[in-house]
């Protein structure tokens, strides 16, 4: 509108009729279209909140650092696995203990920073392979064997988080963590006896070919912190005077945190759960005070974003994206499997070029399954046909085909009843 009267403003050709209809006009009229403008954007913006998923502060961020350079007093990342912040001198009783009970104790863990092909070839080298080193105490020095396997111990990480999820009635995502599938655990082959008071100051190897791509001393990170609480005083009767609140304080304001409670704690009897601005109230059966065990998801600050390495699950905001989130239907077209590649904010160096369904089980495939632990108990893994997607990228990394497993996991997620697989052009 504003446009419209401005250009009929300038076909008057008397200045000073012109002068007096603009005056008369912005006087008029512009405030209106002003306050129009503003609560029509408003309008659009609320919409667009609304449409939001309720479950949006669920996003899990991910990354891999050095020990040396992990912050401990950070409160945005934290280590998959606390023990990985031990160092050196092991426990040498423990490793006695174990070598006697026929287990091989884990020395340590290796990092490949390499492409998912190559360690698919690393991988299968170690087989019955072993590698001789040396174990130095503060008494002797010892020398070894040690053989090296694929560490699976984050992955199970992901799978309790995935029965959190579960529990919690939380829909699951994909996690896109690629640096948890490129470690390597060192274990010892060699039966050794330690006396007492000996403890393990250091471990050399002789790895051959891999001295050049290993890396020691990393850790994967992500937004997850576990911690216990008490409910504060007695439980209170529920609304429906049959179960009972449980009140848990805090001392910021957690609304925009993501909370999980662990049911191998006490928390089998949680019906429901109901978020405040610093309490977190469980409905529950049981009528004493608890121990209660939480997994919090911290949603980063905007300086949090620009660490390195840092990758996520996060999708593009979009209308479109709220929209098919609130509603279980799959639409199963070629534009819906293209959206859903280009969702996630962390995933935009991948464009799907192809998409093919073919009953052939022997289709080539570079990517690997992210949800192994999602089992499906109606359709039969071997009377599945595979959608074999074509990705294509300008920029080749170490983690590209990670991403690439990461997409096919998650459309998996949308068609279960396809193995999906995909390959780098």
């Amino acid at each position: 509108m504003k446009e419209h009267w401005q250009e009929r403003l300038l076909k008057i050709e008397d200045l000073t009729e012109r002068r007096l209809l603009r005056g008369v006009l912005l006087a008029a009229f512009e405030n209106i279209e002003t306050y129009t403008d503003q609560q029509l954007a408003a309008i659009k913006q609320r919409v667009f909140d609304e449409s939001k998923p309720d479950h949006d502060q669920f996003n899990i961020y991910t990354s891999v650092v050095s020990i040396d350079d992990y912050d401990p007093i950070n409160d945005f990342l934290f280590p998959m696995d606390e023990s990985d912040l031990k160092e050196l001198p092991f426990d040498a009783t423990v490793i006695t203990e174990m070598a006697q009970a026929g287990e091989k104790p884990i020395l340590g863990k290796l990092y490949f920073e390499l492409d998912h092909l190559m360690l698919k070839e690393i991988h299968h080298s170690l087989q019955g392979r072993t590698f001789k080193g040396h174990l130095q105490t503060n008494r002797d020095d010892y020398p070894i064997e040690v053989s090296l396997t694929p560490f699976t111990g984050y992955q199970q990480q992901i799978e309790r988080l995935y029965g959190l999820y579960l529990e919690n009635n939380i829909p699951w995502r994909t996690v896109l963590h690629p640096s948890i599938h490129k470690f390597i655990e060192i274990r010892l082959e060699t039966t050794l006896e330690f006396r007492k008071q000996e403890k393990i100051e250091a471990i050399t190897l002789q790895l051959e070919e891999l001295e050049t791509h290993q890396q020691i001393n990393h850790i994967p990170l992500w937004n997850i912190k576990t911690k216990p609480f008490t409910n504060q005083g007695f439980p209170m009767p529920a609304g429906d005077r049959i179960n009972y609140e449980h009140v848990l304080m805090f001392e910021e304001d957690i609304r925009k945190q993501g909370y999980l409670i662990d049911s191998a704690s006490e928390a089998d009897g949680v019906i429901n759960t109901r978020l405040e601005a610093d309490r977190l109230i469980l409905i529950s059966s049981k009528d004493l005070i608890s121990k209660w065990k939480l997994w919090i998801i911290v949603n980063p600050l905007e300086t949090d974003l620009t660490l390195p390495h840092l990758t996520s699950n996060r999708k593009i905001e979009s209308f479109i994206d709220h929209f098919a989130s609130r509603t279980s239907r799959v639409i199963r077209t070629l534009g819906e499997i293209h959206r859903l590649a280009n969702l996630f904010t962390d995933v935009t160096t991948l464009t799907l070029i192809d998409m093919k369904i073919t009953a052939h089980h022997h289709v080539k495939s570079e990517t690997y399954p992210l949800n192994p632990f999602i089992k499906d108990d109606i359709r039969k893994d071997d009377a599945k046909s595979i959608m074999h997607l074509t990705f294509q990228t300008d920029t080749l990394t170490p983690y590209t085909r990670d991403y690439m497993s990461f997409l096919t996991s998650e459309i998996n997620l949308y068609f279960p009843e396809y193995h999906c697989v995909g390959e780098l052009l």
